[in-house]
This record gives C-alpha cells, sequence and structure tokens, in this order.
C-alpha cells in the first residue's frame, strides 16, 4: 500500500492510496482518493516525519504550500492573461503569446533551436531578439509567480519583460544586451567568470549537459578514435537533423545546437560567451574543407588537426583515419559551410596567433551534421 497527497483541479487536498494486489504485477491494484481539510494533511506530514518519510525542515514549507491560493497548473493552450496594468496586458490566446504596451499590440514567438524572441506588430513588422527568450516558458514563469533570468544576468519580473519587448519592438534586429538599455544601469546577477583555456568543458571523457536532448549524437566509434589522439585541440559535435529548415539556417541551427554542448559547463554555465546572431556562414566544397593545411595552422581544418600549438605533431593519415569515422560513407555526400569566427570568446585567442575556425557538415547519406571548431594559443 501507497499514500500520497495531492491536489484536484479545483485546488482541493486528497489522500490518494494505492493498494497493489500482486507484487510481480503492477497492473493490479486499486485507488482510493479521500478528500482531507488542512488539519488532517499536517497530521499526515506528522506521521510521514515520524517514519522518515518526511524530513523534519520541509514541515513548515508544506503546510504553507497548501494554504497558499491554489494556481492551476499551466495549460499552453489556454486564453489567459499572465500580468496587466495601467500600461501593459501580457498574455496568450489561441495558443500564441501577446503583449498589449500602451495600446499597441505584439504578437510573441521563438524557434525551438534557435535563441531568438520574435516580435510582430499589427503591421507584420517583426523584430528579432538574439539570445533571448521564449515566450511560452516565460509567461508560464511568470504564472506560477517566478522571474526569469536573461543570458546576460538580468532578472525579470512580469513588467520588465513588457518594457523590454515595447523598448525592442520595431527595432528590426538587435542583441539581448542591447534590448536591455531600457533598464539602465540596473545591477545584474552575476555571470560566472570566463575560464581558462586548458579548463574546457569535456567533450569526449566526460557528461557535458544535454542542452537539446536528443539532437546530439554520442558515436561511441568517433569517439573511441580520437582518443587515440589526445593532443589535438579540435572540437567535434555530432548534431541530429531536425529537418527544420534548408541550407544555410540548417547549418546555424546545428552549431546552435553544438554551442550549447561545447561553450557550456557541467553546472550550465557558460565558458566562453557567445552571440550566435553574429555568426555568418558561406558554403564551400569538399576540396576547401579537407585542403592541405594553411601556413597559419589553425585557419583551415586539416592545419588545426595536424598541428596543435602544443603536444604532438599528427599525420595526414591519422587525419584521413578521423574524417572516416565522421563520414563513413565519403565525401560525395557532404554539404559544408565555414562561419566567421567574431561572435564567440571561444575563438579570441585563436586570433591571437595560431588560427580559428568553425564549420558545419552536412552528410546527407546519415542525415547528420558535424560541427568543427577549434581555437588555441601557445
Amino acid at each position: 500500500m501507497e499514500k500520497a497527497v495531492g491536489r484536484d483541479t479545483d485546488g482541493r487536498l486528497f489522500l490518494m492510496i494505492w493498494t497493489n494486489h500482486d507484487q510481480h504485477d503492477r497492473h493490479k491494484f486499486t485507488q482510493s482518493f479521500y478528500e482531507i481539510d488542512l488539519e488532517e494533511y499536517t497530521a499526515f506530514l506528522d506521521r510521514g516525519i515520524e517514519q522518515g518519510e518526511v524530513k523534519p525542515e520541509e514541515r513548515e514549507r508544506l503546510i504553507e504550500k497548501a494554504k497558499a491560493p491554489f494556481i492551476p497548473p499551466w495549460d499552453p493552450h489556454k486564453a489567459v492573461v499572465v500580468y496587466q496594468d495601467e500600461g501593459y496586458t501580457l498574455g496568450q490566446q489561441a495558443d500564441r503569446p501577446y503583449l498589449i504596451a500602451n495600446g499597441e499590440k505584439y504578437l510573441l514567438s521563438c524557434h525551438p533551436y534557435e535563441p531568438c524572441l520574435y516580435i510582430t506588430s499589427e503591421g507584420d513588422f517583426q523584430t528579432a531578439v538574439h539570445n533571448a527568450f521564449d515566450p511560452s516558458a516565460v509567461l508560464a514563469s511568470f504564472y506560477s509567480g517566478d522571474t526569469v533570468a536573461s543570458i546576460t544576468g538580468f532578472e525579470y519580473d512580469a513588467k520588465d519583460f513588457c518594457r523590454m519587448v515595447e523598448y525592442a519592438a520595431d527595432m528590426g534586429n538587435l542583441n539581448i544586451d542591447d534590448a536591455e538599455k531600457v533598464f539602465g544601469n540596473r545591477p545584474k546577477k552575476k555571470i560566472a567568470e570566463k575560464k581558462p583555456r586548458n579548463e574546457k568543458p569535456p567533450q569526449r571523457n566526460g557528461n557535458p549537459p544535454r542542452v537539446e536532448e536528443g539532437r546530439i549524437i554520442e558515436d561511441e566509434r568517433v569517439s573511441a578514435i580520437l582518443s587515440e589522439y589526445p593532443d589535438i585541440v579540435v572540437d567535434y559535435c555530432i548534431v541530429k537533423t531536425e529537418h527544420i529548415a534548408k541550407g544555410r539556417n540548417a547549418h546555424w541551427y546545428a552549431l546552435v545546437c553544438a554551442c550549447r554542448k561545447l561553450l557550456i559547463d557541467d553546472d550550465g554555465e557558460a565558458v566562453w560567451r557567445c552571440d550566435l546572431g553574429g555568426a555568418e556562414g558561406k558554403p564551400i566544397d569538399t576540396a576547401a574543407l579537407l585542403a592541405a593545411a594553411s601556413e597559419k595552422r589553425g585557419a583551415n581544418y586539416r592545419g588545426a588537426f595536424l598541428y596543435p600549438p602544443h603536444g604532438g605533431r599528427y599525420s595526414n593519415k591519422a587525419f584521413d583515419r578521423v574524417n572516416a569515422a565522421l563520414f563513413p560513407n565519403g565525401t560525395d555526400g557532404l554539404e559544408a559551410y565555414e562561419w566567421t569566427t567574431d561572435w564567440s570568446e571561444y575563438f579570441d585567442e585563436g586570433h591571437e596567433w595560431w588560427g580559428a575556425l568553425c564549420l558545419t557538415v552536412y552528410d546527407k547519406t546519415l542525415d547528420r551534421f558535424v560541427v568543427i571548431m577549434a581555437s588555441a594559443t601557445d
């Protein structure tokens, strides 16, 4: 027999009891529900403390939570006003977040793999705020009484969010820190300090946070081969295709996913800040992708692999072996883009001397991307 307390959709407290009739068959059970009041709930907590099922220090918090006004679960499809004052109305209607700011209505949206907040005015003019928010997640947080924080460290309540959106609307294209100029010199929360290059987040021997769950592919064969070359400074990330865009935009989405893995540490803090909205890419052919090492060794892919600034020097045979694992069906089905490297602190050290590169390679035969990045100094 198992017991628990929960709320109904109208906020009433219920004691739920499950009775298992066959320990070998989880489908054979009965359930009973009994409405209880606050006094009975308190007694239930005290018994749980005596039996070691509830921590004593949790008692008062749980009682206060039971006393608090009931907030129904967030429904992403329900029309609701999350915040309203004399100037702003922030809410959701027909599955679409919106803001009415001093009489002007804006529809809010984003792309699931693109860190942009889109603000569309009634005249269909669209503004993109890079490295910003998913408005549906923001509304859900405000609905529950929580705040949200931007990538720059600003903590927002609902009115702050309304002010930022109103300020950014009709600007066309800007980054989140530009939109936050509306707050003046208001202090930010502390942002993690940049870590030394030799403290990069683990890639092959650790467990980096899986920000894009299901999109990052862990290829054991590739990992095993890369582990044989411990001195390489090239970072790899294999990304599953979602077919949400084509051409340059599809490559950009793959780069976003890879950066969320490669540029974030185990605590979820940014190791190197970036503005992916500033990344510019151009297509290159396979010959350019696998070209001979350039004089500035880290400025192209082969040079970055063969000539790390410290440690061993690898052969073209080793380079070919790694790429045979990454692209086992050959190079005929590859589509590659080369990206600028002025949009992240990750590349700063390579700009000093050795070189920096960023590539995305789509393998049509495997329907996946390989993101290749490198930057180092002496």
